[in-house]
């Protein structure tokens, strides 16, 4: 059997964590389960402000947080993140590229009217080839967004409510844009891929102002090399219109070479996400050391952090095992005396030991710490 490395161990300890406070009740669930994709949780939940139906993929970090206390960032990614957003943040974060983060991905039942067009815009616009987009429905669909899904959200994951990106492409990149302009507190990060700047050009003016308006946000803009003028135009041009303070909003702009309006988007979170969430300090773990089965055997025992959640170090036929409240075991290797790790995923524990059996252990989790005290 090969060394258990923790990654199930790790997603299965983010059930283990406190109940939180009852969601809002403008949103109701209308079913919940498994999503297509693996690792992640599907919701169709149904909104009064909006007035409709909504699908909400729920993808969890491949290292949660489980720390007494501990958050993390959320992803929210508009379109449904085209099916590959939530897989996208799972490996990267996985990878070490970007924290650890939830990506929400956010689109529409199966076989639901389509309303993409008045949701994402919020007054009608006219498109390239002259016809009338219909528009009217941003505010609603911004409404809910802010106050119903977030705080639904937020009641039943660990989310860290100063930390989080809203991504959109094309219709729902303007609608971001939209966002930002309009209330840039809402979200510390905005990607804002190809957006349909056709659809609603008076959102130049008000990006112009962000910085004074809400300092210290993030944004990246971007667009395909090889997309129709008009596509690149509006990118260009929102680039230029949050440009002006460089020193209170921090931006990125990025033209996709050889790239069309939909082939770089599976490109533009590897690219974008590690600015606008980057990671507090890489994955390092040196190469494991051997020790005596004395020294191993001294480790044994229940440790309880500061929630009364317990802390089990045991051993397999593999070595030393971390368990905690009962989650599929992870095997922790030894970097040193009274140091180990987890291999590949951030997680350490450090005993402090004397001469005989440590008095308790400090457990490190995506740049968090908490302490456990032997029972």
């Amino acid at each position: 059997m090969g060394v258990r490395i923790g990654l199930v161990a790790l997603c299965a300890l983010a059930l283990a964590l406190p109940a939180r406070a009852a969601p809002t009740p403008t949103l109701t669930v209308v079913s919940e389960g498994p999503a297509p994709q693996r690792r992640a949780v599907q919701f169709i939940v149904h909104s009064e402000r909006a007035g409709r139906d909504f699908q909400v993929q729920v993808t969890t970090p491949l290292t949660p947080p489980i720390l007494p206390g501990q958050t993390a960032p959320a992803i929210y990614a508009l379109d449904g993140g085209y099916d590959i957003a939530g897989p996208t943040g799972w490996l990267l974060g996985g990878a070490g590229a970007i924290a650890p983060a939830y990506v929400i991905a956010i689109g529409y039942p199966p076989g639901a009217p389509p309303t993409r067009e008045r949701d994402l815009l919020f007054a009608p616009g006219t498109r390239p080839d002259g016809t009338v987009a219909e528009g009217g429905g941003g505010e609603a669909f911004r409404a809910f967004l802010l106050e119903e899904l977030q705080p639904f959200l937020r009641a039943r994951y660990p989310l860290d409510p100063k930390s989080a990106v809203l991504f959109g492409h094309s219709l729902s990149g303007i609608f971001t844009a939209n966002m930002l302009a309009d209330r840039p507190e809402a979200f510390s990060g905005y990607l804002i891929a190809s957006p349909s700047l056709w659809a609603d050009p008076s959102v130049i003016d008000r990006l112009k102002t962000v910085a004074a308006r809400a300092p210290g946000r993030k944004a990246f803009v971007a667009w395909g090399a090889k997309e129709e003028p008009y596509m690149i135009d509006g990118g260009e041009r929102v680039s230029a219109a949050l440009a002006g303070a460089p020193e209170r909003l921090a931006l990125r702009t990025r033209a996709f070479e050889e790239e069309t309006h939909l082939s770089y988007y599976p490109l533009v979170m590897s690219a974008a996400l590690p600015f606008l969430l980057p990671r507090a300090a890489p994955i390092r773990h040196p190469s494991p050391i051997s020790l005596t089965r004395e020294q191993i055997q001294r480790y044994f025992g229940v440790y309880v952090l500061s929630d009364g959640r317990e802390v089990t170090i045991g051993e397999d036929e593999d070595g030393m095992l971390l368990e905690v409240d009962g989650a599929p075991p992870a095997n922790i290797l030894a970097e040193a005396l009274d140091r180990f790790y987890i291999h590949g995923v951030d997680a350490k524990i450090t005993f402090e030991a004397g001469a005989g059996p440590p008095r308790s252990m400090i457990f490190y989790v995506n740049g968090g710490q908490a302490r456990a005290v032997r029972r």
